[in-house]
């Protein structure tokens, strides 16, 4: 079976053969195509596992077709950089074609042509071909020497910040495919979301169709539990029209596989609910300078229609601010703030503090080397002055120190002290799902915990539709899943809710949103911003097309 590398590095896990024959029927790569007339690309095929279900295959092919032996030479290539490991997919390789009947003579020279040893990422890569498949090693920055790393990055321009190694799989595979190729790869979908992705969602965009994208972040798909939320996509360099989408459930087995596979090659493809799945067609394509949406068909749809018709938080007034980075915590962040003066201790607030919708504020305070907009003179403030040269050596070891070693006592952030004074929505940084909470005291936000002021909006009303179903579909489609299965509910998947003026809700609605706000009652939350969204008066266009 086809690997994964764990997410912390635990070594190498499995992908169930029955996933292997998923990927290959959606690529159509079976013995109705004559597939010995082109090439099929494994970039990572350790042990030969993903070889021992393509070559039955091929095989079948080349009998229906005519094809002797001897002409598949070409057909598959496989790499792998560690010689023990490519060692054991060539016997893996013979072994499945002696079975077949293939003599021992040409399956050795087989073996030996299509499985290719060294790195894929810094080799050449021959000729384009009509597929791509695999599971790209998910190899983190962290595990990767700084030199190798270095030339990964020179190579494939797309592992931007602080990509993982499969992003240049994905690319250098992509580069791979002539036009009508296909790639078909399962991997963690991490890189939808986050900023390293970007690079690569904008030249898949931009270059590329997405036929397909499945999320089986629930579904047994490995041989052991693993923390990487994979998600299998189909791409071919193609114009784009639309991506079939499909979420599978804890249920999804190879019985629920090969029903998606016979969705899949029908012909009109309608929304389908299945015991170990749900499947759809969205129309359009994502968009190429943000992270792409995941999850339910249904969730997707939802917001593609109100992305369509609303407009975003900013747009409306609302303004989105994360807490105060401070560089050292362990030294700005107190429960007893000492001699330090009154006017640089500022009680905090951070995701302990939120509890049940509610602030129980926990006793800390931050203590702020700012006077207002500007940095605070030591010599004019003698506790203050006192407290940092205690701790001078952890300031001075911290980047905006060195940078700036004549104000070597100030925080990484300058607090806009104005949006902390005033009423706002506290929200924590990871949870299950957006909690919004509202503070009334002023207390200075910590890093972990974003918050939210509004010009436009009343600040409960806010509060009742960021606590409604219909704001949380956007987080959860478009934020990182972390380990725990919580979600990182940071400013940038917070800014893609979108919602309608406040002027264009109604009394009544209004009223609504923020009772449930008060009452912490998600369900008539859901159902105010539901009907705040689907007023007629609201709507500027038709919802996309269904199937």
């Amino acid at each position: 079976m086809p690997r994964l590398r764990a997410e912390r590095g635990a070594g190498v896990v499995y992908t169930r053969d029955w996933v292997v024959d998923l990927m290959l029927d959606l690529l159509g790569y079976d013995e109705k195509a004559d597939l010995g007339a082109d090439t099929i690309v494994e970039p990572g095929c350790g042990d030969g596992a993903f070889l021992r279900r393509i070559v039955p295959r091929l095989l079948r092919s080349a009998e229906a077709y005519g094809r002797p032996i001897q002409d598949l030479s070409t057909a598959i290539r496989a790499y792998e950089l560690d010689a023990r490991v490519a060692g054991i997919a060539r016997e893996s390789v013979v072994e499945t074609l002696v079975a077949y009947g293939v003599s021992q003579e040409h399956s050795a020279r087989l073996a030996d042509r299509w499985v290719v040893e060294g790195d894929f990422l810094l080799g050449e890569l021959g000729d384009q071909v009509q597929w791509v498949v695999g599971n790209p090693p998910y190899v983190r920055v962290e595990e990767t020497s700084a030199e190798e790393y270095a030339k990964y990055r020179a190579k494939w321009k797309t592992m931007t910040g602080r990509a993982d190694v499969y992003i240049g799989f994905y690319e250098a595979s992509l580069s791979l495919l002539k036009p009508g190729g296909q790639l078909c790869f399962i991997c963690a979908d991490r890189w939808m979301h986050n900023q390293y992705g970007a690079g690569l969602r904008k030249h898949i965009i931009e270059d590329f169709a997405l036929r397909a994208l499945i999320e089986v972040h629930d579904a047994d798909v490995f041989d052991v539990p693993v923390a990487a939320y994979p998600a299998i996509t189909l791409i071919q360099r193609a114009g784009h029209t639309s991506t079939a989408l499909a979420t599978a459930n804890p249920h999804f087995d190879e019985e629920g596989a090969q029903r998606l596979v016979q969705w899949w090659n029908s012909p009109d493809r309608r929304d389908k609910t299945d015991d170990a799945f749900s499947a759809s067609v969205l129309r359009g394509q994502f968009r190429s300078d943000g992270s792409w949406p995941s999850g339910p068909p249904e969730r997707l749809r939802l917001i593609a229609d109100l992305e369509k018709r609303f407009p975003s938080l900013s747009e409306v007034g609302v303004s989105v601010g994360v807490g105060m980075a401070t560089g050292a915590d362990n030294v700005y962040v107190v429960t007893e703030p000492g001699d330090v003066e009154q006017q640089f201790v500022k009680e905090a607030i951070g995701p302990a503090d939120l509890k049940h919708g509610l602030v129980v504020w926990s006793g800390r305070y931050i203590i702020s080397p700012w006077d207002g907009p500007v940095l605070a003179d030591l010599t004019g403030y003698p506790g203050l002055a006192a407290y940092f040269e205690s701790h001078r050596k952890a300031l001075e070891a911290r980047y905006v120190a060195k940078r700036n070693p004549d104000v070597w006592w100030r925080t990484i952030d300058r607090p806009p002290v104005d949006e902390y004074r005033g009423r706002k929505l506290v929200v924590a940084d990871i949870h299950d799902r957006i909690e919004p909470v509202l503070d009334e005291d002023g207390r200075w936000p910590l890093h972990s915990a974003y918050y939210l002021t509004s010009t436009d909006w009343d600040i409960e009303v806010l509060g009742g539709y960021l606590l409604s179903d219909l704001a949380g579909a956007f987080v959860a489609a478009y934020s990182v899943k972390m380990a725990n299965g919580h979600l990182r509910i940071s400013g940038q998947y917070l800014k893609k809710i979108r919602l309608p003026t406040y002027s264009e809700v109604s009394e009544s609605v209004r009223r609504e949103l923020a009772a449930a706000f008060r009452a912490r009652d998600r369900r008539r939350a859901s159902r105010a911003a539901a009907a705040a969204t689907s007023d007629s008066t609201l709507r500027t266009g038709d919802s996309p097309p269904r199937d």
